[in-house]
């Protein structure tokens, strides 16, 4: 596929975009159009790490998330050591306008409108590759830990931990790692789950956990798994 450089008012209309409110995420159809069948599986497989390396400095990912998948400031996350599964999915969800409603959805959009799916499982397959990010030096965080391992049966809350697996380092096919996260991009992503302006979780159950955490909670859970990191992911 050959990639067309994108014309200077077309970028600027979207950086414009950005700066306008954002509206909840209307329920328009399912949360995702991912179906894990034995083509995506095959298709996931397929992934190309050094293509995916190219298409890194190619479509210019590494301008916000790092060369690696490291992201060099508190904006943006980290990609480094994510599953496959999830940023591929993830990736097509912005594709397919499934993450309008977040405040990066429409850049996002944008970028990866082009990209086929071989494209976006090389990608993954790249930044999979690589370590999970370092841990971040913050307190320790007694009500996440809770969180995590037992999550709370009094609210429906389920263990962080069953879903985002041992030490956070996600499990497949498209939970996310948490360990060594931006707290910020955690943060945000906690709160656009709870105001419905993030809804590509499947069966909606970020969005209903969400809503069942207090302020404190969410901050208390971004600086927990922003602490796990490499340090402990690899125990």
């Amino acid at each position: 596929m050959t990639f067309t450089p994108r014309s200077p008012l077309r970028i600027a209309a979207v950086i414009v975009a950005l700066a306008l409110p954002v509206t909840a995420q209307e329920n328009t159809g399912p949360s995702t159009n991912v179906a894990w069948t034995i083509n995506t599986l095959n298709l996931l497989r397929s992934g190309d790490p050094e293509r995916g390396a190219k298409l890194n400095t190619k479509l210019e990912c590494a301008t916000c998330h790092g060369d690696t998948g490291l992201s060099t400031n508190e904006t943006w996350p980290s990609l480094s050591g994510q599953p496959a599964g999830y940023l591929f999915k993830v990736l097509k969800d912005y594709q397919d306008n499934k993450l309008s409603g977040t405040d990066r959805g429409q850049l996002m959009a944008f970028i990866v409108e082009e990209m086929t799916d071989q494209d976006m499982v090389d990608l993954a397959s790249y930044f999979a590759a690589n370590p999970l990010p370092p841990a971040q030096p913050v307190t320790k965080q007694d009500a996440a830990e809770t969180l995590d391992l037992l999550g709370d049966p009094k609210r429906l809350i389920p263990p962080c931990s069953v879903c985002h697996g041992k030490n956070a380092k996600g499990d497949f096919p498209d939970f996310p790692a948490l360990a060594g996260q931006s707290p910020d991009y955690l943060k945000r992503s906690l709160n656009n789950f709870r105001a419905g302006e993030r809804g590509n979780d499947v069966y909606s159950r970020m969005r209903l956990i969400a809503r069942r955490l207090t302020d404190e909670e969410i901050n208390s859970i971004a600086a927990y798994f922003a602490a796990k990191g490499t340090v402990l992911a690899q125990e």
